[in-house]
């Protein structure tokens, strides 16, 4: 039986590098630190770590193995702390997924709020592409997350939280944008940097492109958002993405964005929650300041491009 002690040893020689040194800060003896590894390893039917006169490595198998017990041992540090505090106090791990869109502008007024509101529980914020976000909720691998024009399904639910206007983005002096908009016929004459199907935006913009019958004309491909922006302040080309995600370039002065109008380019921003997830009291709790924080920054104008639903 593979015990939580052995795998506590098991990674603090992984991370210290070295038995002697992760025997003296554990405090126990060497001896019985080395069985703690080997015992794993017995039990596993594979060798660990590579062990050598400058410290000791991790086999393919030992990082693989490091993973899963990082995983475990945070499990049941969560479960321990669960039980000994009393029951009107929130503890607990709540994993929230955002865009990158969306990120820069709600995580740190949510973490600010969530330590000084909830200090037992423990927000983490993982910044991903929507798409990757929604395969994590079907998991159950994060708690919530801000998602673009989806519906519930039997995974997560679905809450539209705001619309966000899309903007073109270039260049300060781009001749396109130098008032606060620009003709949505304007656009299929200009180049274009986008990122590839089947990024969420991407597929936006395709979908409002034939709807409208508007071919947008992409002359440079990029599966990294930070590159648009880059490229398109290069003044060579324009991109199209949320206000929200370049406010900081645009304050700045690196870049300069106005609104798409007739037809504008919009999606909606919805607040998702898994269901795969068993509830509890803490995680009830920061799903609604999730939600109600995401809320004020709309309605206070906080959130560049986005208007209340």
């Amino acid at each position: 039986m593979i015990e939580n002690k052995h795998l506590r040893s098991y990674l603090q020689v992984l991370d210290l590098g070295s038995f002697s040194t992760a025997a003296r800060s554990l405090n126990i003896a060497q001896p019985a630190l080395s069985q703690h590894v080997q015992k794993l390893e017995e039990k596993l039917s594979t060798r660990l770590l590579n062990r050598g006169s400058r410290g000791v490595t991790p086999t393919p198998d030992g990082h693989v193995f490091a993973q899963r017990a990082r995983e475990i041992l945070s499990l049941v540090d969560g479960a321990e702390r669960l039980f000994q505090t009393s029951a009107q106090d929130l503890i607990g791990e709540v994993r929230l997924g955002l865009p990158g869109s969306v990120c820069p502008v709600l995580a740190p007024e949510l973490l600010l709020e969530a330590r000084a509101r909830f200090p037992g529980v423990s927000l983490i914020v993982t910044e991903l592409m929507s798409g990757d976000l929604a395969e994590l909720l079907r998991a159950g691998r994060v708690d919530a997350a801000i998602l673009f024009n989806v519906q519930e399904t039997d995974d997560y639910t679905s809450e539209q939280l705001f619309v966000e206007k899309m903007h073109l983005v270039g260049a300060p002096d781009a001749p396109l944008l130098q008032s606060d908009h620009v003709q949505a016929d304007t656009l299929p004459r200009i180049d274009l940097v986008g990122t590839y199907p089947p990024h969420g935006l991407r597929l936006l913009l395709e979908r409002w492109s034939s709807e409208y019958g508007l071919a947008l004309n992409f002359k440079f491909e990029a599966d990294a958002p930070s590159v648009l922006v880059r490229m398109a302040a290069r003044g060579e080309c324009y991109t199209i993405v949320s206000k929200a995600a370049i406010a900081h370039e645009i304050s700045n002065g690196v870049i300069a964005a106005t609104e798409v109008t007739n037809p504008p380019i919009e999606r909606f921003g919805c607040f998702c929650s898994s269901k795969r997830v068993p509830p509890n009291r803490a995680r009830d709790a920061m799903v609604e300041l999730i939600r109600s924080v995401a809320k004020r920054l709309v309605t206070e104008g906080n959130w560049p491009g986005a208007s209340a639903c």
